[in-house]
């Protein structure tokens, strides 16, 4: 699993750029400074890149607090960091004179546009790339056809893992879904 990431971690890069070259593309007939506007866009790019590789980097170590009962708490750290280092790109873009903020924040904003559209982007590169058509991640090794007696404790054991990471997809899912509720109750009061 080392060395290798999530294909859905390049769908989304894929997204992010997408819509940076289509947001570029129309805004920049709106703005005066066109390579602060470039530079802007770029530099969201970036940040919201990294912003997607620490949102794929903590939900792996979310599992593990999850087992210890500290997963609320991990999943509320790394909201609120990834919600500072936005700002801050912001800030700084507001600061330096050859970033325009605006095109900063729609830069940082492709992200989400492009985890919206990312199970057309699946659709389009499992087609085209081997990499994205294993529907499991990582994919499975091949079982050999040899009985072996000796690691019948092996693989009841490694059932219950399949079982307990299942159960914990589960769960993350939920508290997902959970907090994407109360944030959308809070809103309408």
């Amino acid at each position: 699993m080392k060395g290798k990431m999530h294909p859905t971690l390049i769908e989304l890069w894929i997204g992010i750029l997408l819509w940076s070259v289509l947001i570029g593309a129309a805004g920049i007939w709106f703005c005066e400074n066109k390579p602060a506007w470039i530079y802007g866009m770029v530099f969201g790019d970036v940040v919201s890149m990294g912003l997607a590789f620490y949102m794929h980097r903590s939900v792996a170590g979310l599992v593990d607090d999850l087992e210890e009962g500290r997963g609320d708490k991990r999943i509320r750290a790394s909201s609120m960091i990834r919600l500072v280092a936005a700002g801050a790109a912001i800030a700084i873009a507001c600061v330096v004179p050859f970033l325009n903020p605006i095109g900063t924040f729609l830069g940082i904003f492709s992200m989400k546009m492009g985890a919206y559209t990312n199970p057309l982007i699946h659709g389009i590169t499992k087609r085209i790339h081997p990499y994205f058509k294993d529907k499991e991640y990582p994919p499975e090794e091949e079982e050999s056809e040899s009985i072996d007696t000796t690691n019948d404790t092996n693989e009841s054991a490694s059932e219950g893992n399949a079982t307990d990471e299942m159960a914990v997809t589960e769960l993350v899912n939920n508290v997902l879904t959970n907090r994407d509720s109360a944030l959308k109750t809070e809103d309408l009061t």
